[in-house]
């Protein structure tokens, strides 16, 4: 059995046809999407559509942004709330998504598979915790196990961006990456294919190369950097880049500016001045 899981495409659709191309080539025999294929990027629509032209059969299951989508479409945030410019892309995304919104409610929070001769499978976009309590390459032994619950033989996850492989008390954890977004220093799309032979799973991370200039562009040929908020710019600066910058805005500035200490502009303004 060959699966291939991909994730965090966040709108990226040069990502998403280069990764396409590659991963059906490789003719899997499920292809699962791991949540995060909208927002955060310039078109969650056309890639939610060249998917399921492209692969009527394929699994989804929600990420945390899917889930915040749905909520923004649901109930508006306030505009009075210090973070309210937090959500600008999640509310461009429903708007950009239309009544395709309800389409998102509809997926799963976890795939699990057991019918593999023995090598089952457990897939989720974050982990056991929840779509937004990731797998990372530094979390020791007493944080990975209630993250994995009763992980089986292959334990898949994403949310991070950050790809990894990692044996723990017999089970294979995988994080895909980001086929979108990568934050690893490798401009390349990533994606998991697994195949089981032999009694056992085996994993490999694919890289494929892409258009990431093109990817660029469209963050201003889409009105994504104009109208998506300040924190656009850093999600911009990390596609041209492939580094991390929302979360390490997130851990400086974001108590900040709960407590109305600095507004998400001037914060953002304040990071990029450093960053320089």
């Amino acid at each position: 059995m060959k699966i291939a899981v991909l994730s965090d495409v966040h709108g990226n659709v040069p990502a998403l046809d280069a990764v396409l191309e590659d991963l059906l080539a490789w003719r899997p025999d499920e292809i699962i999407v791991n949540g995060d294929l909208v927002s955060r990027g310039p078109y969650s629509l056309r890639c939610l559509r060249r998917l399921q032209a492209a692969v009527p059969r394929c699994r989804y299951i929600k990420g945390n942004h899917e889930s915040f989508v749905v909520a923004c479409a649901d109930t508006p945030p306030d505009p009075g709330h210090p973070t309210f410019e937090l959500s600008s892309f999640a509310q461009w995304t429903a708007r950009q998504l239309g009544d395709a919104v309800d389409e998102l409610r509809r997926w799963s929070e976890h795939f699990e598979l057991t019918d593999t001769d023995g090598g089952s499978i457990h897939v989720t976009h974050g982990s056991r915790l929840g779509n937004r309590d990731g797998i990372h390459p530094h979390l020791d032994d007493d944080e990975l196990a209630p993250r994995l619950g009763d992980a089986g033989d292959l334990f898949v996850g994403s949310h991070t961006h950050l790809p990894l492989t990692r044996r723990f008390n017999g089970t294979l954890v995988v994080n895909t990456g980001s086929v979108g977004q990568p934050l690893d220093g490798d401009a390349r799309a990533a994606y998991g294919r697994f195949v089981y032979r032999h009694g056992r799973w085996h994993a490999q991370i694919a890289r494929v190369a892409y258009d990431r200039e093109r990817a660029v562009r469209d963050f201003h040929d889409s009105g994504f950097l104009e109208q998506c908020g300040p924190l656009a710019r850093l999600i911009h600066l990390e596609v041209a880049q492939s580094r991390m910058h929302v979360g390490r805005w997130m851990a400086r500035y974001l108590g900040a500016v709960k407590s109305e200490r600095i507004t998400v502009a001037a914060a953002v303004g304040e990071y990029l001045r450093r960053a320089a």
